[in-house]
């Protein structure tokens, strides 16, 4: 769809993709994150407490650093940033949701593309420790193939579980719209499912307030929460195993006595 040359930003605004609008609140919400932390960080002063807002940042990134360290070893612990980064970008979207918009995760080109950058990982960690000794594993054709397993893994999970998840809420929604234009309204004038949508409180009915705040905290919070810590820790393994080579062991002499 084409804009005309008088369009506005509301205009704008229309036209982006659901997805698309999940984007871009979401990496405005992140940035202005790190932003404040950074000027909170640099203007705060030994003598006094940190803040809750500090305590709470500095406990989320020893976390993250720590997985870091203990799946990929201390000298990648310059990998807490990315990983910090991929954590909330699932975590923000899952949130932002909360609030009516679409999560971008329901997109199968940001899946695919977060877990194409996984997928290139593995192939740099492989080359980088093991060399051309990387290769090896391809000796059997049933690799060939297997290789792809982890970016059609990845992208997949993440897509389609937050996808079912919308899906399921979207039918909620749109089956309590219909209940409730049928009781309180039920001849009223073209009452098709068209105007019912279209009502100015068809989202705040009296059955979607009492029970779909629940399933959002489940579906939005607590599964993106479950996902991100899922894709972070994959992400991790993949580069680990890449790194040290599957097998390695196993080719190791044991010791003699």
């Amino acid at each position: 769809m084409f804009l005309t040359e008088g369009a506005g930003l509301g205009d704008v605004l229309f036209t982006l993709t659901p997805q698309l609008l999940s984007i871009l609140i979401t990496c405005i919400i992140i940035c202005t994150f790190c932003i404040v932390y950074n000027v909170k960080i640099r203007n705060y002063k030994e003598d006094k407490k940190l803040t809750g807002f500090l305590v709470l940042t500095e406990m989320f990134i020893t976390k993250v650093e720590n997985m870091v360290v203990t799946i990929m070893g201390k000298q990648h612990r310059k990998l807490t940033p990315y990983i910090m980064y991929l954590f909330m970008y699932i975590i923000v979207s899952s949130v932002v949701a909360i609030l009516g918009i679409e999560p971008l995760t329901t997109s199968y080109t940001v899946t695919l593309s977060m877990g194409l950058v996984t997928f290139i990982g593995i192939y740099y960690y492989g080359l980088k420790y093991q060399k051309l000794a990387f290769f090896k594993r391809y000796y059997n054709p049933i690799e060939l193939i297997g290789q792809f397993v982890p970016l059609i893994s990845l992208s997949f999970r993440l897509f389609g579980n937050m996808l079912g998840g919308s899906i399921l809420l979207g039918l909620l929604y749109g089956s309590l719209i219909q209940l409730q234009g049928n009781i309180f309204w039920p001849d009223g004038p073209g009452m098709d499912w068209e105007n019912k949508i279209n009502y100015w409180w068809a989202g705040f009915n009296i059955f979607s307030v009492i029970s779909l705040p629940w399933l959002h905290l489940y579906f939005d919070l607590f599964d993106g929460t479950i996902q991100a810590i899922v894709f972070s820790m994959l992400t991790l393994s993949y580069w680990s195993g890449a790194k040290s080579g599957e097998g390695k062991d196993e080719g190791q002499e044991k010791p003699q006595r």
